[in-house]
């Protein structure tokens, strides 16, 4: 029904912008997921080591990295604001732990150091940069469509929820991304086929 619907409408963009708020849509997931316990008390979802463990494992394994620098990749790699003060609370870390775990990561030549105006964080994926206004986070482009956001002018974007948020459960949106950049297997497309800052 939905395909019918975008197909005889012409309206693919806007309608797959409200997808995640309909029923069965990523925000029911979300929901669902909330619900189910799969993350320990006090956990975050945003902690690949928490949601997503097999993948963690399998990204410290083609990055040649232990598990909280892979947990860092797909944090840097999927969510809108992985600022500094965000990683650390979400993953338990120390200022001290997290520039180990940064410098391990920074080393695999996957994520790029960078000063960048209002980003929080001094680790980047390479390639291109969107500078929204604020209250929006600059973010990487690469993330602008698993995050169903369109920048508009100033500090107006089209979203489904007005701000940018995770459109899908974070354990799919980290799959999600790491497939996108390494396939299904990642088995390809390594920092050195992605090209530079």
């Amino acid at each position: 029904m939905w395909r019918r619907v975008v197909a005889v409408t012409g309206l693919t963009e806007e309608l797959e912008r409200v997808a995640p708020l309909l029923d069965g849509g990523g925000l029911d997931r979300m929901m669902r997921r909330a619900r189910s316990g799969a993350v320990p008390a006090g956990a975050y979802e945003a902690d690949p080591r928490q949601s997503c463990p097999e993948l963690v494992a399998r990204a410290a394994g083609r990055l040649g990295v232990g598990p909280d620098a892979a947990a860092l990749y797909l944090q840097v790699a999927t969510l809108a604001a992985p600022t500094d003060r965000n990683v650390r609370r979400w993953n338990s870390w120390s200022a001290t732990r997290h520039a180990q775990v940064r410098a391990e990561l920074l080393g695999t030549g996957a994520v790029v150091e960078a000063k960048r105006a209002r980003a929080g964080r001094s680790v980047f994926l390479p390639g291109d940069w969107t500078e929204l206004k604020a209250p929006h986070l600059p973010l990487e482009t690469a993330k602008l469509a698993s995050h169903a956001v369109r920048p508009l002018w100033g500090n107006v974007i089209r979203s489904p929820f007005g701000r940018v948020l995770p459109t899908a459960p974070l354990h799919e949106m980290f799959a999600t991304a790491w497939e996108r950049l390494h396939g299904q297997d990642g088995a390809h497309g390594g920092p050195e086929d992605r090209g530079t800052v």
